[in-house]
């Protein structure tokens, strides 16, 4: 059984700094031997979502740098984000697939379908966001 865990970077907000987020990841699994395929399928699904739409919206027009930490626990593989952008509009109720034929839009309904929680919320300074994916019992 594995062991509370923790692996972390801080990256700019750009689209070439999911690369580091995948490789994240990976280090993650090489350490984390045991969690099943399926768990991290999803859990990786939820997070490069999350960080793809911190690169597309948080950033505005300054330049930002994000913080993810990953941590396996025996029960649980959580993601949490950090960044100092700007303040954003969700509503899980209304994230929904959109038609097959959108180009866009796919993101939260997305990450609702693939882990088990999932919260954003802003503390006046910081956007902070939780993924969070329960692990199947082996």
């Amino acid at each position: 059984m594995a062991t509370d865990a923790r692996h972390a970077t801080t990256v700019p907000a750009v689209p070439a700094s999911l690369d580091r987020v995948h490789a994240l990841l990976e280090e993650v699994w090489s350490a984390h031997e045991d969690v099943p395929a399926d768990d991290r399928m999803r859990f990786e699904i939820g997070v490069v979502e999350i960080a793809g739409n911190i690169v597309e919206h948080a950033a505005g027009p300054a330049p930002l740098d994000f913080h993810l930490a990953v941590e396996v626990h025996p029960d649980r593989l959580e993601a949490r984000f950090r960044d100092p952008g700007r303040r954003l509009e969700v509503d899980f109720d209304e994230a929904a697939m959109p038609d097959s034929m959108a180009e866009s839009g796919r993101g939260l309904a997305m990450v609702l379908a693939v882990v088990d929680e999932l919260t954003y919320r802003h503390d006046g300074v910081e956007n902070h966001w939780l993924v969070v994916r329960r692990r199947a019992a082996v």
